[in-house]
């Protein structure tokens, strides 16, 4: 057998590291990239009577059981300036915090370009970004009063975007941890985790039909009992026809068919 030549694999050996060594550079960007936070807008001073406002507020919230029996976390964020982010982007239309992770973002919805995975690489600013923006599909409305609302995020190794939703895979975290705040120009509207699980990577709003109240059910009935090695389920929620959903999905660190989904239920709306 002729032998190959020593420089041919000196060749092949660089084109190999080379290679590893951009997938790489590739991986680290993907997980590493940030997208805006509130530090990046401008503040907004409250007045004196909003400043009281939001104390009284924060109090009523600390202090007040919810409509499900369960006492919320307090909204302790400054207000966000919605005429700012719309100015550097239409397609945003709400802002999520949730208290006790990182999650403290913008949401998008791709009116603009009609296309659905726009954000998954894209920042608000509709710039080529590998840690994409936090969004929802067209299928959902901005007002966030479909029966479920998926929101979309990377898990990312820096731990930004939707990374620390698996801090909800901790018992004592899940215990301790049962609020999410989605704010629009308008509304806070509050919403009570109950359960958060790995599932598989089916497309939730094409899988089920929610209009349909028997698939409806069967969707809620899914996240209260969820059929997942990985699941954590809040005691005493129940959830009916009335009921407004919001999915917060993003991927695992295991099989790339699966996801991590953190399911929250509506308790309360309120006017900004």
């Amino acid at each position: 057998m002729k032998k190959v030549k020593k420089p041919v694999w000196i060749v092949i050996l660089c084109v190999c590291v080379a290679a590893l060594a951009g997938v790489g550079f590739y991986l680290f960007r993907y997980y590493s990239q940030q997208d805006i936070s509130r530090a990046d807008l401008t503040p907004t001073a409250p007045t004196e009577s909003a400043a009281t406002e939001a104390a009284t507020t924060a109090e009523v919230q600390e202090s007040t059981m919810n409509n499900q029996g369960f006492e919320m976390k307090p909204l302790d964020i400054e207000d966000i300036d919605f005429d700012e982010l719309m100015q550097i982007n239409s397609d945003v239309y709400a802002w999520i915090y949730i208290p006790g992770t990182k999650v403290d973002y913008p949401v998008a919805r791709a009116a603009s370009t009609g296309d659905d995975s726009f954000y998954l690489e894209h920042n608000i600013y509709r710039q080529y970004q590998f840690s994409g923006t936090i969004y929802s599909e067209l299928k959902n409305q901005p007002e966030l009063h479909d029966r479920v609302t998926v929101l979309y995020g990377h898990n990312m190794l820096n731990g930004s975007m939707f990374a620390t939703l698996h801090n909800f895979e901790d018992p004592t975290f899940f215990e301790e941890n049962n609020t999410i705040f989605m704010l629009t120009k308008d509304k806070v509207l509050t919403y009570l985790v109950y359960s958060a699980f790995t599932y598989d990577d089916r497309h939730i709003l094409n899988t089920f039909y929610m209009e349909d109240d028997d698939m409806f059910r069967e969707y809620l009935d899914l996240t209260l009992e969820p059929y997942s090695y990985n699941q954590n389920v809040r005691e005493g929620v129940e959830l009916d026809l009335n009921s407004r959903i919001l999915t917060l999905s993003t991927c695992t660190n295991g099989a790339a068919n699966t996801r991590y989904l953190v399911q929250g239920v509506l308790v309360d709306e309120r006017d900004r």
